[in-house]
């Protein structure tokens, strides 16, 4: 049998508690070069700065800039996605001009001229970017680079936020954010349940370690993973239809995107452990797998501890 959480689920239950983010700091020292990239000045304010235009283009950045009440003005979007995830629609939509924001083309490949029409004063990429793109963003406006990656979702976030000037509303919700990954930590047994993460991946799937978004998530609310999803080189690992087993555990989380083969329909499926004691949960593609963001954190912690708890 099937089970599925929704993303209004979701959505009721995070507009009622207090928003979250993580309890890290931001880098003390910097080389001239990034301190040059994020010159901006911060103002610390918690609400929406009108004077700021900011172009997003890599992952999770347009949820933490909506987060911190910021709508930028252009991103980018992940390969075969919508430019505005559903998920971040359910969450800002009602408040925040979402249509407003221009199509900058995708994240591998930015579309430098809309960017430019744009007239930014930030642009926020990655480390990962090309250097060649990296030279004519500047060219434009001040560019901000976070390291980019799940494992890295939490120091990105306050360096973004840094160069909004939203520093001081960072810190308040990456410290809420460590406060109710703690609470869960503390409720789980002394040998916690272990979790799985397993998505579509151009025609095969792959299985999320430790070093992911949803890996550091489980990791801070005290899961256990299962030996197959222990590894920290990457953050995850191809599986065929016949290797599906190894993506099994106590409970199994998993994601497809549209228009690509679901696991449920491999012949392995029924096999798996969390499958027959209906522990096998269809959850957000976008949320849990596309988007390395406190948006993302929150949906993900919500979602593990909703379903691991009922």
């Amino acid at each position: 049998m099937r089970r599925t959480i929704s993303r209004r689920s979701f959505l009721s239950a995070m507009l009622g508690t207090t928003a979250l983010a993580i309890a890290a700091c931001t880098p003390t020292a910097q080389s001239d070069s990034q301190s040059a990239e994020q010159s901006p000045t911060p103002d610390n304010s918690s609400g929406p700065d009108s004077t700021q235009r900011i172009v997003a283009l890599n992952t999770g950045q347009l949820d933490n800039l909506l987060l911190l009440g910021i709508t930028p003005v252009g991103v980018a979007a992940a390969k075969n996605a919508d430019l505005i995830p559903q998920f971040l629609r359910d969450r800002f939509g009602s408040t925040m001009d979402l249509d407003s924001i221009a199509n900058c083309g995708l994240r591998q490949d930015p579309d430098i001229e809309a960017i430019a029409n744009l007239a930014p004063t930030l642009i926020c990429a990655n480390s990962r970017t090309d250097e060649a793109i990296l030279s004519k963003l500047r060219a434009i406006a001040p560019v901000v680079t976070g390291e980019g990656g799940g494992e890295n979702w939490k120091q990105d976030f306050l360096t973004i936020a840094d160069a909004a000037g939203k520093s001081e509303k960072a810190t308040s919700l990456l410290s809420a954010y460590e406060d109710s990954a703690a609470a869960v930590a503390a409720s789980l047994p002394t040998s916690p349940p272990t979790v799985s993460f397993l998505r579509t991946n151009d025609g095969e799937f792959q299985m999320y370690g430790t070093q992911s978004m949803a890996g550091t998530v489980a990791t801070d609310c005290g899961y256990a993973r299962p030996e197959s999803q222990q590894f920290t080189d990457q953050a995850g690992k191809d599986l065929s239809a016949e290797l599906i087993s190894e993506a099994d555990a106590e409970w199994l989380f998993y994601g497809v995107q549209e228009g690509k083969p679901s696991p449920t329909e491999t012949a392995l499926w029924p096999s798996l452990s969390a499958v027959q004691n209906n522990h096998a949960i269809a959850v957000d593609y976008d949320a849990w797998f596309m988007n390395a963001s406190v948006v993302s954190a929150e949906t993900i912690l919500e979602g593990l501890q909703s379903t691991i708890t009922a």
